[in-house]
């Protein structure tokens, strides 16, 4: 494996592709070529489903050599993983709404396909950023060092990241939306980016074997956003992969948003962006597909002000040919016949995420919005006719420990975890349990690079670890971690099963559960085995108790709010308030700090 720095030479290839022509791409001291850029669908138009690519290419050309513009998207205040360097790219890209539809190819050597005695396993990777932020050619998800490691570990693979729609261009919908979609003869509305991710996997399917991978052994993985892209694609049942990879995020994981929620949404968008409420309906659409991307972009920080923007998959009742699940319903998680196995997981401080939500909240005030959001007497967030239980409220307070009296740290941590199990650890449990034969883990790591977030298992940090781009940044075990965490991955998609099953012992692995010395039963790269009774402390009691009380919905439901504020987002008679948000030292709330990471 190689980073930035131990590239050599670096140099151009060239290769033909049936249908499409002739790629020129970039080729690291003979070890990987990448081919970046390639568009694999168009747009037609704003809130439009994409369009197959036009092949061949242009003159029968593509150049390769350098990524295609990311998702327009607004700034990012705050990412805790440092940014691997590229130096043989010399443009920084540009983004564009229109002209994003592209993904990058990794290939390991030999360089070209003829010299390969068989096709290569694929690997197609949907990042995540809350469906608003990040893009697939970015630094973090070069395929260029996971390609070489997978030559290495003598399973060579074909690493493939993918562009998308984001925010209000991948995502907004309502009912004027709708019937303009359907005018261009296209069903339901919004969920532009999903639909993006399908035309990429099409692609996949049908022009992989020209770069010398195999569209018969495809693995879908993805993380956050990208995790919920997955599992929309297994509920939506079309064969575009064999295998997939779920890390930190089951569908409903940033909301899911009806119809009816995303109108508000619409209609808060034109009365920020002053198109007059005169006009007609479709006059009112037709300036909003009109305005200019860069205001369009810069009109979600104000219309969805949480700190880490989130939207959500649009519940048209089209994309899964049905609705979209609960997370009680993923006790009866269901695969299509034809994906041969899930990898499933999770990172101990996932909620970190989205913790300048509630990280401002004293005890009072946290315990009033609890009580708030899970008021029998309110309807249901997204089912009208259903009600909270009478001690929804109670019973979570009571379980998490809440207390008027608390210190602002304890607060703090306690709703972290809380949160965190909310909207990802127990229903990842109870799809483990609906299908047993699906391999679980935790990710347990805590992360070496000093800033806010130093010392934490935090949500996207897995990344760094299988991807290896900044191994040697990572303390000595933590490289350890990473090799094994890379090795997994790649077994995974070259058809092995790199630990048993959950129905074969009932052990999850806990990847860096030795660097903290737990219970469990040790493997390679620091790494431990454990079944739910030697790993108590994550909260399975907690879980258990929630489901037996029938409050798994209640309990996402009140995740969604501290985190998301979605109730305030969809209410056209509630302004929207930007919170003004300070550092963790400022509310009394100490960071964990590297320390244990570099002992």
């Amino acid at each position: 494996m190689t980073s930035a720095e131990d590239v050599k030479v670096v140099t151009k290839v060239s290769i033909d592709i049936p249908e499409l022509g002739e790629i020129t791409g970039l080729c690291f001291d003979g070890k990987s070529t990448q081919y970046m850029g390639i568009p694999y669908a168009t747009v037609p138009g704003r809130f439009r489903r994409p369009q197959p690519a036009v092949v061949p290419w242009p003159e029968k050309k593509w150049d390769g050599t350098k990524v295609g513009p990311f998702p327009s998207q607004p700034p990012r205040d705050f990412y805790p993983i440092p940014n691997p360097s590229r130096p043989w790219l010399s443009d920084t890209p540009t983004t564009s709404s229109t002209d994003c539809l592209s993904l990058n190819i990794s290939v390991p050597s030999p360089p070209t396909p003829t010299s390969a005695p068989q096709k290569y396993p694929v690997m197609l990777f949907l990042h995540g950023g809350a469906f608003v932020y990040a893009a697939g050619g970015a630094a973090i998800y070069d395929g260029r060092v996971l390609s070489e490691i997978s030559a290495n570990l003598e399973m060579p693979t074909i690493i493939i990241s993918i562009n998308f729609r984001l925010g209000l261009f991948g995502f907004l919908a309502s009912e004027e939306i709708k019937e303009y979609n359907k005018e261009h003869g296209e069903d339901g509305v919004g969920n532009y980016g999903i639909w993006d991710q399908v035309e990429a996997l099409r692609w996949v399917q049908r022009f992989i074997s020209g770069f010398g991978g195999d569209p018969a052994r495809a693995t879908l993985f993805g993380q956050s956003a990208g995790g919920v892209s997955a599992n929309i694609h297994l509920l939506r049942g079309e064969k575009l992969f064999s295998r997939t990879i779920i890390q930190s995020g089951l569908l409903p994981l940033c909301g899911v948003l009806t119809p009816s929620q995303y109108q508000s949404i619409y209609n808060k968008t034109l009365t920020h962006l002053s198109i007059p409420s005169s006009l007609s309906p479709r006059e009112r659409l037709q300036r909003l597909i009109e305005t200019p991307e860069k205001e369009l972009t810069a009109a979600m920080v104000p219309v969805l002000v949480t700190p880490v923007i989130t939207l959500s998959p649009c519940d048209d009742g089209v994309l899964i040919n049905g609705p979209m699940p609960t997370y009680s319903q993923y006790a009866d998680f269901k695969l299509p016949s034809w994906c041969e196995a899930v990898m499933l997981g999770d990172v101990r401080n996932e909620c970190v995420i989205w913790n300048k939500a509630f990280r401002s909240l004293p005890p009072r005030a946290l315990l009033s919005k609890i009580r708030h959001v899970l008021n029998p007497s309110r309807p249901h967030r997204r089912y009208s006719k259903a009600v909270y239980p009478a001690t929804a409220a109670q019973t979570i307070i009571e379980l998490y420990g809440l207390r008027d009296d608390m210190s602002q740290n304890d607060l703090f941590w306690a709703t972290e975890r809380m949160t965190t199990d909310a909207l990802y650890t127990l229903v990842n449990f109870k799809a483990l349990r609906a299908q047993p034969r699906l391999l679980g883990y935790h990710f347990d790591v805590p992360s070496p690079f000093r800033n806010e977030w130093g010392g934490l298992a935090h949500h996207s940090l897995d990344n760094v670890y299988v991807w290896g781009l900044l191994k040697k940044q990572l303390p000595e075990k933590h490289q350890r971690v990473s090799e094994f965490m890379s090795k997994c991955w790649v077994e995974f998609a070259n058809g092995k099963s790199p630990w048993r099953s959950f129905e074969e012992g009932g052990k999850v692995m806990v990847f860096g559960g030795a660097l903290g010395g737990g219970k469990g039963e040790t493997v390679e790269g620091f790494s431990q085995l454990r079944t739910p009774e030697e790993d108590r402390d994550r909260g399975y009691e907690r879980w258990e108790a929630i489901e037996k009380a029938g409050l798994v919905d209640a309990f996402y439901d009140l995740a969604v709010e501290l985190c998301m504020r979605q109730e305030e987002i969809c209410d056209e008679g509630v302004a929207s308030e930007a919170l003004m948000v300070e550092g963790m030292e400022k509310y009394g709330i100490v960071p964990v700090g590297t320390e244990r990471a570099w002992s």
